[in-house]
């Protein structure tokens, strides 16, 4: 706890609650960042499943299409199955790069996630070198202002008495010079 009474304690106390919040308030800013990163990635691969119904559904209907078209045009079985690997390449081509997009983003994110971990491990021990460092000078100041203010003290005492010593004799001489005079009067 600082010493209310001494200004330099309790300057050294905001500036490491300055240090210590600012560490909270990049720590709040990544977690922050992280969840906004995942809750993105969610709603892509969210939109990703959406995606992957509404073109099986779609495949589907074109596939009941094809079979409707055949039954009505006789012979047509060999041109509407190649039609039909056609659709099929089409829709897993775009498939798969729906699931490369969504592998690609999940894979940024745990990127990115990574890198910002490290990074605040890095940033969290700097900080402890520098708080250590902080509490160090700290120390080291508040010894040499107490002891520069012990070193005045006594300097004040000295002066003190030898300024009451110079007084005394000074009063001697004056005396001497008053009996002096006195004597030659």
């Amino acid at each position: 706890m600082p010493d209310d009474t001494n200004p330099f304690q309790s300057a050294f106390e905001l500036q490491r609650q300055a240090i210590e919040g600012s560490q909270r308030a990049l720590t709040h800013s990544l977690e922050f960042q992280r969840q906004l990163n995942r809750a993105m990635l969610s709603g892509l691969e969210s939109g990703a499943d959406m995606n992957e119904r509404g073109a099986e559904t779609t495949r589907e209907t074109l596939h009941q299409t094809l079979d409707a078209v055949e039954q009505l045009v006789p012979g047509s079985a060999a041109g509407l199955d190649q039609v039909r690997a056609a659709i099929d390449e089409q829709f897993d081509a775009a498939s798969e790069a729906g699931q490369q997009a969504v592998e690609a983003a999940e894979s940024g994110v745990e990127g990115v996630e990574d890198a910002s971990e490290t990074y605040l491990e890095t940033v969290d021990s700097q900080l402890d070198t520098l708080l250590a460092a902080h509490e160090d000078f700290e120390s080291q100041t508040l010894a040499f202002l107490d002891e520069t203010e012990r070193q005045l003290d006594a300097i004040q005492q000295e002066a003190e008495g030898q300024v009451d010593e110079q007084v005394e004799r000074l009063q001697q001489q004056m005396q001497q010079l008053r009996d002096q005079l006195a004597e030659e009067s």
